[in-house]
This record gives structure tokens, sequence and C-alpha cells, in this order.
């Protein structure tokens, strides 16, 4: 297992798997290089909030490795970042509700001295604090295990299912048909859409971005029209965007932010897709952060 293909928030694709990485851009359908990472041996990587990649970890010639790096879109390169706590490979790592990552089981060396040997598979996981930069302990999951898969719920916890465990020096102990539910200490609330009602149901918080009249079933949107979609839940400075469904299609996503003078109010500017569902009550529902909003309703003209 190498570090996976990543989305970055510009739209462009980061692939760490080959050295040096390379970048697809599906405006262009072109490749091409970016920055050397400092550690080619990463077992995996996430988007965090703020735009960056988090990679970590990493087996190379049967040594694991603590070493964590941070890919950085902007400027196209990578810098060093804290290490892991334990010398680790075959982890799963993926962001958290409130822009932490999370660090999950995987191998172990264990090391006296200059020697090392395998640790086999472990049950704990660690937190990197994307402020500080570093990874810290975050107690210990029910079963050891490695190669597992690991899915951010939407109340915020994560479930970790599946995978193979390892004794020491490499002694197979089978495949895992357990799963079992990690509980983040900090949970941020899920994103939500506003409706008119005020019940997060049925005909949404949602404007014509040139008039800024409510969309309803008798003044409906219409395809490529930009629409101003008011939410919660977004966090602060992040810079992955919400994705936007609006009638079964997903929406480009112009602009997403705080609305000034506020306070917890969200806005995303939005534009209607081509071929959306019409009707006078189509679904509009945001994803965020891995997580599903709820859904409200909006007219669209057919």
């Amino acid at each position: 297992m190498r570090s996976p293909d990543i989305l970055l928030a510009d739209g462009r694709v980061l692939i760490g798997e080959v050295q040096p990485p390379m970048l697809f851009d599906p405006a262009s359908g072109a490749f091409s290089r970016t920055g050397a990472m400092k550690y080619c041996f990463h077992d995996g990587a996430t988007l965090l909030t703020n735009g960056q990649v988090l990679f970590a970890g990493g087996d190379a010639d049967g040594f694991r490795s603590n070493v964590a790096e941070l890919y950085d879109p902007s400027s196209g390169s990578f810098a060093a970042t804290g290490k892991l706590t334990e010398l680790l490979a075959w982890y799963n790592v993926m962001s958290l509700s409130d822009g932490t990552a999370l660090v999950t089981g995987g191998e172990l060396d264990n090391c006296t001295g200059n020697f090392c040997m395998f640790g086999g598979s472990t049950g704990t996981a660690e937190i990197y604090d994307i402020v500080n930069g570093t990874f810290a302990p975050a107690g210990s999951k029910v079963s050891r295990r490695e190669l597992h898969t690991a899915t951010l719920l939407r109340d915020g916890t994560v479930l970790i299912a599946g995978g193979v465990r390892y004794g020491g020096i490499g002694l197979f102990d089978g495949s895992l048909d357990s799963a079992e539910i990690y509980r983040p200490a900090k949970v941020a609330p899920a994103a939500a859409l506003l409706s008119l009602s005020g019940d997060g149901k049925g005909p949404g918080a949602i404007q014509h971005a040139s008039t800024f009249q409510v969309v309803s079933a008798d003044n409906p949107a219409v395809a490529g029209e930009i629409l101003v979609i008011y939410c919660a839940g977004l966090l602060d400075g992040a810079a992955i965007p919400p994705q936007v469904s609006i009638g079964g299609r997903m929406a480009q996503v112009l602009w997403f932010g705080n609305v000034p003078g506020y306070s917890g109010l969200n806005q995303i500017n939005a534009r209607v897709p081509d071929r959306a569902l019409g009707g006078s009550a189509v679904p509009v529902r945001i994803n965020y952060i891995g997580r599903p909003s709820n859904e409200v309703t909006i007219g669209v003209r057919q």
C-alpha cells in the first residue's frame, strides 16, 4: 500500500504514489510534476481543512517510519512537520470534523538502540494537530489491526472496520471481520442547510444571486444560474469547499465563507448544474468534510 491519490481543494489531483509526485489537472487533462517528497515511502495521506495534504509514516525495506510532511498546493512543495509518536506503517489516516487528523492502527517497529524488529499490529490511535503541527496519542482501539478502513460518520464518530492482524516478527494472525466506533474528544457539528421554516426541512433559505429573491416553486431557478445558499457548520478559514448537490447533480461552487456581521452563518454561491432534476421541490444537499447535511428543496424550471 502506498499514498492514495488526493483530490485537492482547487480540483486538481495529487498523485503521491509516483516519485516525483505528479499533479493531474482535469481542466486541461494534463499531468505535471510537482515538488519532491522528503521521504518517499509514505503509506497514507489525507487532505487537511487548510488545503494542505498530510503524509505520514510508511514502510521502506521492512523498516517503519515516523516521518511526516505536508504538501502545499499553493507552492507545489513539501515541508517536514511533527513526527508520529510510533514507527508505523500500514495505518489509516483521515481528517476529522474539527480539522484535526486521525491515524489509526498500523504495524509497529520495536527498536532497542540500532536494532529494530517487527512489533506487530497496533490498536493505538494518534491525533495530528493542524495548528501546532504535532501528533499525540489518542487512546486505543478494541482490536489491533492494519490495512483497515476508516469512515467519518455524520455524527462525527469514525467507523473502523476489517483489516488484518499480525503478531510480532511478522506472524499472521488472520483477517478481521470486526468493526468498532472511534469517538473523538472533540466533534464539530455537521454542516446544516437553513430552511425557511427554521427546522431544516422543506423550502431552503436559498436566493437568486441576481435579485436576492427567495428561490421557490413560484420563482424557480434555472440551469446555469448562480444561487446564494445559506447554511451553518463550515469551519472558519477552511480551504476545502463544500460539495453541493442540486437535483441529483453536483453544482459548481464559486465561493463559500462566513456572512459578514452574522456569527455562525455561512454562505455558498453555487451554479445550478445543467440537466438537474426539475420541479417545484428539487432536493438540495451539501457534503462537507465527508459528512452529508440535511436536505432542503427549491423550485427549478424544467
